[in-house]
Protein backbone atom coordinates (compact mmCIF):
# COMPACT_ATOMS: atom_id res chain seq x y z
CA UNK A 1 0.00 0.00 0.00
CA UNK A 2 2.79 2.48 0.79
CA UNK A 3 4.64 1.31 -2.18
CA UNK A 4 1.14 2.49 -4.19
CA UNK A 5 1.18 5.80 -2.36
CA UNK A 6 4.26 6.74 -2.97
CA UNK A 7 3.76 5.69 -7.04
CA UNK A 8 0.90 7.78 -7.24
CA UNK A 9 2.81 10.58 -5.41
CA UNK A 10 5.60 10.62 -8.34
CA UNK A 11 3.36 10.38 -10.74
CA UNK A 12 1.18 13.18 -9.70
CA UNK A 13 4.85 15.46 -9.28
CA UNK A 14 5.46 14.15 -12.72
CA UNK A 15 2.24 15.57 -14.33
CA UNK A 16 2.06 19.42 -12.05
CA UNK A 17 6.16 19.42 -13.40
CA UNK A 18 4.86 18.86 -17.27
CA UNK A 19 1.70 21.43 -16.28
CA UNK A 20 4.44 24.03 -15.43
CA UNK A 21 6.48 23.23 -18.07
CA UNK A 22 3.66 23.32 -20.88
CA UNK A 23 2.41 26.69 -19.28
CA UNK A 24 5.55 28.31 -19.37
CA UNK A 25 5.95 27.23 -23.14
CA UNK A 26 2.75 28.86 -23.56
CA UNK A 27 3.18 31.96 -22.21
CA UNK A 28 6.13 32.14 -24.25
CA UNK A 29 4.62 31.48 -27.34
CA UNK A 30 2.33 34.20 -26.12
CA UNK A 31 4.76 36.83 -25.46
CA UNK A 32 6.73 35.98 -28.96
CA UNK A 33 3.56 36.35 -30.87
CA UNK A 34 2.87 39.81 -29.15
CA UNK A 35 6.04 41.27 -29.90
CA UNK A 36 6.47 40.02 -33.36
CA UNK A 37 2.97 41.16 -34.17
CA UNK A 38 3.56 44.47 -32.44
CA UNK A 39 7.06 44.67 -34.54
CA UNK A 40 6.67 43.22 -38.08
CA UNK A 41 3.08 44.59 -38.25
CA UNK A 42 3.90 47.89 -37.45
CA UNK A 43 7.00 48.02 -39.80
CA UNK A 44 5.35 48.46 -42.74
CA UNK A 45 2.17 49.85 -41.73
CA UNK A 46 4.70 52.88 -40.31
CA UNK A 47 5.61 52.63 -43.96
CA UNK A 48 2.30 52.88 -45.40
CA UNK A 49 1.26 56.07 -43.00
CA UNK A 50 4.27 58.13 -43.78
CA UNK A 51 3.75 57.31 -47.77
CA UNK A 52 0.31 58.31 -47.55
CA UNK A 53 1.17 61.71 -45.56
CA UNK A 54 3.37 62.01 -47.96
CA UNK A 55 0.80 61.68 -51.05
CA UNK A 56 -1.62 63.85 -49.17
CA UNK A 57 0.30 66.88 -49.10
CA UNK A 58 1.99 66.74 -52.55
CA UNK A 59 -2.62 66.40 -54.12
CA UNK A 60 -2.84 69.47 -51.73
CA UNK A 61 -0.11 71.20 -53.35
CA UNK A 62 -1.09 70.26 -56.73
CA UNK A 63 -5.21 69.56 -56.57
CA UNK A 64 -6.25 70.15 -52.90
CA UNK A 65 -9.05 68.64 -53.34
CA UNK A 66 -7.79 65.65 -54.31
CA UNK A 67 -6.07 65.55 -50.79
CA UNK A 68 -9.27 64.63 -49.69
CA UNK A 69 -9.09 60.99 -51.13
CA UNK A 70 -6.10 59.83 -48.73
CA UNK A 71 -8.15 60.31 -46.14
CA UNK A 72 -9.76 56.77 -45.74
CA UNK A 73 -6.31 55.76 -46.31
CA UNK A 74 -4.65 57.13 -43.21
CA UNK A 75 -8.16 56.56 -41.70
CA UNK A 76 -7.67 52.78 -42.37
CA UNK A 77 -4.05 52.65 -40.98
CA UNK A 78 -4.97 54.65 -37.99
CA UNK A 79 -7.63 51.76 -36.97
CA UNK A 80 -4.86 49.36 -37.95
CA UNK A 81 -2.36 50.68 -35.71
CA UNK A 82 -5.04 50.81 -32.63
CA UNK A 83 -6.30 47.33 -33.37
CA UNK A 84 -2.40 46.19 -33.47
CA UNK A 85 -1.57 47.85 -30.08
CA UNK A 86 -4.97 46.47 -28.57
CA UNK A 87 -4.21 42.87 -29.82
CA UNK A 88 -0.15 43.11 -28.35
CA UNK A 89 -1.35 44.73 -25.00
CA UNK A 90 -3.96 41.87 -24.32
CA UNK A 91 -1.36 39.36 -25.26
CA UNK A 92 1.14 40.28 -23.09
CA UNK A 93 -0.98 40.79 -20.03
CA UNK A 94 -2.14 37.33 -20.39
CA UNK A 95 1.48 35.93 -20.88
CA UNK A 96 2.70 37.74 -17.91
CA UNK A 97 0.56 38.94 -15.62
CA UNK A 98 1.81 41.68 -13.03
CA UNK A 99 1.55 41.95 -9.64
CA UNK A 100 -1.32 43.25 -7.89
CA UNK A 101 -0.93 46.19 -5.16
CA UNK A 102 -3.15 48.15 -3.15
CA UNK A 103 -4.57 51.15 -4.73
CA UNK A 104 -7.33 54.19 -4.20
CA UNK A 105 -9.72 53.38 -7.14
CA UNK A 106 -10.70 57.27 -7.11
CA UNK A 107 -7.25 57.63 -8.47
CA UNK A 108 -7.59 55.86 -11.83
CA UNK A 109 -10.96 56.67 -12.42
CA UNK A 110 -9.69 60.51 -12.01
CA UNK A 111 -7.00 59.62 -14.75
CA UNK A 112 -9.57 58.10 -17.40
CA UNK A 113 -11.92 60.79 -16.50
CA UNK A 114 -8.92 63.48 -17.37
CA UNK A 115 -8.08 61.14 -20.82
CA UNK A 116 -11.69 61.57 -22.22
CA UNK A 117 -12.32 64.96 -20.98
CA UNK A 118 -11.97 66.52 -24.01
CA UNK A 119 -14.62 64.33 -25.39
CA UNK A 120 -17.03 64.54 -22.68
CA UNK A 121 -17.17 68.21 -22.84
CA UNK A 122 -17.31 68.31 -26.82
CA UNK A 123 -20.45 65.79 -26.31
CA UNK A 124 -21.92 67.86 -23.35
CA UNK A 125 -22.07 64.81 -20.85
CA UNK A 126 -22.77 65.16 -17.11
CA UNK A 127 -20.78 62.47 -15.71
CA UNK A 128 -21.50 61.89 -12.23
CA UNK A 129 -19.58 59.91 -9.59
CA UNK A 130 -20.35 58.36 -5.97
CA UNK A 131 -18.78 60.65 -3.03
CA UNK A 132 -16.16 57.91 -2.56
CA UNK A 133 -14.40 54.77 -3.82
CA UNK A 134 -13.16 52.23 -2.34
CA UNK A 135 -9.44 51.47 -1.87
CA UNK A 136 -8.87 47.67 -3.97
CA UNK A 137 -6.32 45.03 -5.19
CA UNK A 138 -5.34 45.09 -8.45
CA UNK A 139 -3.56 46.63 -10.98
CA UNK A 140 -3.40 49.98 -12.48
CA UNK A 141 -2.28 50.07 -15.72
CA UNK A 142 -4.99 47.02 -16.51
CA UNK A 143 -7.92 49.39 -14.44
CA UNK A 144 -7.85 52.20 -16.51
CA UNK A 145 -8.20 49.81 -19.54
CA UNK A 146 -10.95 48.56 -18.22
CA UNK A 147 -12.73 52.01 -17.13
CA UNK A 148 -11.11 53.62 -20.58
CA UNK A 149 -13.14 51.23 -22.61
CA UNK A 150 -16.25 51.39 -20.46
CA UNK A 151 -16.37 55.12 -20.51
CA UNK A 152 -15.84 55.50 -24.26
CA UNK A 153 -18.76 53.11 -24.80
CA UNK A 154 -21.04 54.96 -23.13
CA UNK A 155 -20.01 57.84 -24.35
CA UNK A 156 -20.10 56.76 -27.98
CA UNK A 157 -23.31 54.97 -27.64
CA UNK A 158 -25.49 57.27 -24.66
CA UNK A 159 -27.40 60.55 -24.84
CA UNK A 160 -26.05 63.82 -22.44
CA UNK A 161 -25.04 61.48 -18.85
CA UNK A 162 -23.12 58.71 -17.45
CA UNK A 163 -23.20 57.06 -14.19
CA UNK A 164 -20.51 55.82 -12.43
CA UNK A 165 -21.24 53.77 -9.35
CA UNK A 166 -19.95 50.92 -7.19
CA UNK A 167 -21.08 48.91 -4.39
CA UNK A 168 -20.11 45.90 -1.92
CA UNK A 169 -20.88 42.56 -3.73
CA UNK A 170 -20.73 38.98 -1.78
CA UNK A 171 -17.09 39.41 -0.66
CA UNK A 172 -15.66 41.73 -3.35
CA UNK A 173 -16.69 45.13 -4.75
CA UNK A 174 -19.11 45.67 -8.20
CA UNK A 175 -18.52 48.68 -10.35
CA UNK A 176 -20.70 49.88 -13.19
CA UNK A 177 -20.91 52.80 -15.89
CA UNK A 178 -24.79 53.19 -17.13
CA UNK A 179 -25.73 55.62 -19.30
CA UNK A 180 -28.86 56.86 -20.84
CA UNK A 181 -29.00 56.02 -24.75
CA UNK A 182 -30.74 53.59 -26.58
CA UNK A 183 -29.34 50.77 -24.94
CA UNK A 184 -28.20 46.97 -26.57
CA UNK A 185 -30.37 45.24 -28.82
CA UNK A 186 -31.67 42.09 -26.69
CA UNK A 187 -30.22 39.45 -29.55
CA UNK A 188 -26.91 41.19 -29.31
CA UNK A 189 -26.73 40.96 -26.13
CA UNK A 190 -24.36 37.52 -25.72
CA UNK A 191 -21.98 38.36 -28.42
CA UNK A 192 -21.38 42.00 -26.27
CA UNK A 193 -18.46 40.02 -23.94
CA UNK A 194 -17.61 37.46 -26.77
CA UNK A 195 -14.10 35.40 -25.75
CA UNK A 196 -10.91 36.36 -27.23
CA UNK A 197 -10.18 33.62 -29.41
CA UNK A 198 -13.51 33.86 -30.96
CA UNK A 199 -13.61 37.23 -33.17
CA UNK A 200 -12.21 34.97 -35.92
CA UNK A 201 -16.04 34.09 -35.86
CA UNK A 202 -18.09 35.03 -38.98
CA UNK A 203 -20.72 36.53 -36.42
CA UNK A 204 -18.47 37.58 -33.70
CA UNK A 205 -18.69 41.43 -32.39
CA UNK A 206 -16.52 43.72 -34.62
CA UNK A 207 -14.82 45.76 -31.41
CA UNK A 208 -12.60 44.45 -29.54
CA UNK A 209 -13.27 46.77 -26.49
CA UNK A 210 -15.35 44.82 -24.21
CA UNK A 211 -13.84 41.50 -24.78
CA UNK A 212 -10.31 43.28 -23.73
CA UNK A 213 -12.50 44.32 -20.20
CA UNK A 214 -13.05 40.92 -19.71
CA UNK A 215 -10.34 39.17 -20.17
CA UNK A 216 -8.75 41.87 -17.93
CA UNK A 217 -11.30 41.66 -15.18
CA UNK A 218 -10.59 37.69 -15.26
CA UNK A 219 -7.01 38.22 -14.67
CA UNK A 220 -8.44 40.16 -11.56
CA UNK A 221 -10.00 37.17 -10.05
CA UNK A 222 -13.54 38.67 -11.33
CA UNK A 223 -16.53 38.86 -13.62
CA UNK A 224 -18.44 41.12 -15.92
CA UNK A 225 -21.90 41.73 -17.80
CA UNK A 226 -24.56 43.89 -18.94
CA UNK A 227 -28.13 44.85 -18.12
CA UNK A 228 -30.56 47.21 -19.84
CA UNK A 229 -32.00 50.10 -17.61
CA UNK A 230 -35.50 50.16 -16.74
CA UNK A 231 -35.79 53.71 -18.12
CA UNK A 232 -33.56 53.11 -21.05
CA UNK A 233 -30.02 53.16 -21.63
CA UNK A 234 -27.09 50.50 -20.72
CA UNK A 235 -25.30 49.49 -17.42
CA UNK A 236 -22.04 47.82 -17.67
CA UNK A 237 -20.34 46.33 -14.37
CA UNK A 238 -17.77 44.69 -13.41
CA UNK A 239 -16.47 43.04 -10.25
CA UNK A 240 -13.28 42.64 -8.54
CA UNK A 241 -12.21 40.56 -5.55
CA UNK A 242 -11.75 42.28 -2.04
Amino acid sequence: MKDEINTDATSCNVGQDQLLRENALLRGDLLTIARRISHDLRTPLGGIIATSEMLKEVLAGNNPSSASLMVPILDSADGMARLIERVSFILKASANPISKRRMKMDEVVFRVLQRLEGKILRKHVTVSEPPSWPDINGISSWLEVIWWNLLANALHYGNDRIELGWREDKGGFCFWVCDNGGGVPAEKRDKLFQPFHSLHEPDAAQGLGLPIVQRLVELHGGGCGYEPRLEGGSCFHFTLPA
